[in-house]
């Protein structure tokens, strides 16, 4: 039987990891044979092995990770505030001309 570990895509980094700042897209991939850790790779082909709480990762990030097996700690962020309108500005009724 042949065990792959499962790539999860890109994720921007949440904090910076090993003098990459945050921000920093890397490549995750979820080992099959240690499911409770991530490893990163970096556009500079570094590899670090860490979890998810360092990237961030929304619902759908976090739904893919577990898909592929993770087990261990995601870190929840919280939703972005919808940005505000201003007081002047209103949405056009397409019905009036």
């Amino acid at each position: 039987m042949n065990i792959l570990d499962g790539y999860a895509g890109d994720f921007s980094l949440a904090t910076s990891v090993e003098a990459h700042p945050a921000a920093t897209l890397v490549r995750v991939t979820v080992a099959a044979l240690q499911p409770s850790g991530l490893m990163l790779e970096f556009s500079d082909h570094q590899q670090v092995r860490t979890d998810a709480r360092v990237l961030l990762c929304g619902h759908v990030g976090a739904e893919e990770l577990l898909e592929l097996g993770y087990t261990g700690p995601i870190a929840k962020r919280p939703r972005l505030a919808p940005p505000e309108r201003s007081k002047g500005s209103r949405r056009a009724d397409p019905s009036q001309k």
